[in-house]
């Protein structure tokens, strides 16, 4: 989970008005056919979610099934999917990778990327990684932070990380509430993430057992929820737990040195941030960069991002 801010200024209508004009045109097509990435693009998602309905905590990170199937897409006619097996390929064996290649990430380990995600990932053929939080999975509760936001608000919600650590270990247990099987917004299964990763265009890494900002941790602690959280997801699964990403992400903010050292620790030889730039392949492998997906980013705003402002903003 990590926060954001929405634009929904008619400045910004007019502009999504005219780039999907742009995509239905074929515009982007030809642009996206023509140029090569500055590295792999990872997308962090965190959820994929029917629409409609109650309130979702932290609406803008619940991507809609429609938007998600604009971005796949997107990806698929004219970008180069990859997984994760793939990135380690070229990381550690030099292996080329395709023009255009795009990695599809999805933090925390929410129901709907397995009920809303996978099957729209199944008909474009995308491969994923899914980093989850072995605490909730496996107590069947809600994410913390989500409870407190529906019983108080996303920006108090937001607030409670940056707490010293004693202080947030209380509001998290506060903040304990059973998930039902019924709930449309809830965590995954003990079950369901055992599908997950047995399918063959999913790897499950890990994100912590409780989604502590790691940062305001002393280091002991940090070993129990990253090394914790690998172990159990791995003993849950059957499978090696070997990616793992920082919750909310932010170097220095989120997550210190110290925490990257942790991470190695565990046996995690990739490891992702919400450093929002194309991820170099000779850049830090325990810190490795991801673009944030929203639901305001449809497959048009995508293309545009790929095309010019994320290529733009890219390191030289």
């Amino acid at each position: 989970m990590v926060t954001a801010l929405q634009d929904v200024s008619p400045r910004r209508a007019l502009t999504g008005i005219a780039k999907r004009g742009l995509l239905a045109a074929g515009y982007y097509a030809t642009r996206l056919a023509r140029i090569d990435f500055p590295g792999v693009a990872v997308l962090c998602f965190h959820d994929v979610v029917l629409g409609g309905g109650d309130r979702v905590p932290f609406d803008r990170l619940h991507v809609r099934v429609s938007t998600f199937e604009q971005q796949c897409r997107v990806i698929a006619r004219h970008c180069a999917p990859i997984s994760l097996s793939d990135f380690r390929a070229a990381l550690f064996s030099g292996r080329q990778l395709p023009p255009r290649p795009v990695l599809m990430t999805f933090d925390d380990g929410y129901h709907g990327v397995l009920a809303n995600a996978l099957p729209v990932l199944e008909r474009y053929r995308i491969p994923a990684a899914v980093f989850a939080c072995s605490g909730a999975i496996e107590d069947g509760t809600h994410f913390w932070f989500d409870t407190a936001s529906k019983q108080v608000a996303d920006t108090l919600a937001a607030r409670a990380r940056e707490l010293p650590y004693g202080e947030w270990l209380q509001v998290a247990s506060m903040y304990r509430a059973v998930a039902g099987p019924e709930e449309a917004h809830r965590p995954l299964t003990v079950d369901e993430l055992r599908t997950l990763a047995a399918h063959p265009l999913i790897e499950i890494g890990g994100h912590t057992i409780n989604h502590p900002t790691l940062a305001r941790m002393p280091k002991a602690e940090q070993r129990t929820e990253v090394g914790g959280s690998c172990r159990r997801l791995s003993e849950l699964t059957g499978r090696p737990i070997r990616a793992f990403a920082y919750p909310y992400g932010k170097p220095a903010v989120d997550f210190t040195s110290e925490s990257v050292e942790v991470v190695a620790e565990a046996g995690v030889d990739v490891a992702f941030t919400t450093v929002d730039t194309f991820a170099a392949l000779g850049g830090d492998r325990l810190q490795i960069p991801r673009f944030l997906m929203l639901e305001s980013i449809d497959g048009a705003e995508l293309a545009h991002r790929l095309v010019y402002s994320w290529r733009r903003n890219a390191p030289a």
